[in-house]
């Protein structure tokens, strides 16, 4: 067993949400309780590499016991041990995610043109606070740690900054075009960047939100939370990893629902923030 490997899983799972052992990906029927049961799976799978562990180390221990070698520790079972206590944390974490999600799609949004709605707060930093420990302990395990991008909301001549818009929870609506632009910045990170940008958020950017002018060291969690649309939108230098990030906590976490453009069938409108939401989970 490759407690590595297992570590690896766990920290990639956030944004792929894909396993070999499960298969589990997100489509445009994903409901956010989904998510939270493929994180109890996890867990139990990791329980079951714990058991796996202590059985191994039982049989060691009987073999030292017959050899006359018990009261040395072999260098296996420290091993076995350093793995089961990585294993353990995992399983702490990865379990607290359960609850992440409610009986809406991944990427919910409004079904008309309107403000989007804040994630829950205990569940935004409980979700904040399992990712950053899955983090330390995959990088304990071997696995790189993940590093955020510098890229920003202005990509050549690209201005994408009224994509954020969608994470509004308060001022004017999203134009038609700003679902458009917030897919677009998704289209300039990697999974990696973003879960880079939400570990290096703080606990308490899911109280503030972005409070005023959201910039270049505005967190992923504050995206999350959301502000006025105008907060949001005011300039091109926040980091895309940054919105992206809040975009996924948004539209995975219970309570978040996306700003919409427009009638859910329109463009720019709920089934089309939906998309861009749901496009976070692969």
């Amino acid at each position: 067993m490759d407690v590595g490997r297992s570590a690896e899983n766990a920290f990639y799972s956030f944004m792929a949400l894909v396993s070999d052992a499960l298969g589990f990906t997100v489509t445009k029927d994903t409901k956010k309780q989904d998510v939270g049961n493929y994180y109890k799976k996890l867990a139990e799978g990791i329980e079951k590499a714990i058991g796996e562990l202590s059985a191994i180390s039982g049989q060691t221990d009987q073999s030292d016991k017959q050899s006359g070698k018990e009261g040395n520790e072999s260098e296996l079972n420290k091993s076995i041990d350093s793995a089961k206590g990585v294993l353990e944390s995992l399983k702490i974490n990865v379990e607290s995610l359960k609850g992440i999600g409610d009986v809406n799609v991944v990427g919910h949004a409004h079904n008309a043109q309107g403000a989007g709605t804040a994630a829950a707060d205990v569940e935004l930093k409980k979700s904040l606070k399992a990712l950053q420990e899955i983090v330390k302990a995959a990088k304990g395990a071997g696995v790189p740690e993940p590093k955020a991008g510098n890229t920003t909301l202005k990509v050549g001549d690209a201005d994408n900054k009224e994509g954020a818009k969608i994470l509004s929870t308060s001022g004017n609506n999203p134009g038609a075009g700003d679902a458009g632009k917030a897919a677009a910045i998704l289209a300039t990170v990697s999974g990696n960047e973003m879960l880079a940008s939400i570990v290096k958020s703080k606990e308490g950017d899911a109280d503030t939100g972005v409070g005023g002018n959201a910039d270049g060291d505005t967190s992923a969690v504050s995206f999350a939370k959301g502000g006025s649309s105008n907060n949001l939108s005011n300039a091109d230098t926040p980091k895309a990893a940054a919105v992206s990030g809040g975009i996924a906590l948004r539209s995975l976490v219970k309570g978040g629902k996306l700003a919409s453009g427009a009638g859910d069938n329109a463009t720019g409108g709920g089934k089309e923030v939906q998309g861009v939401g749901s496009h976070c989970g692969k």
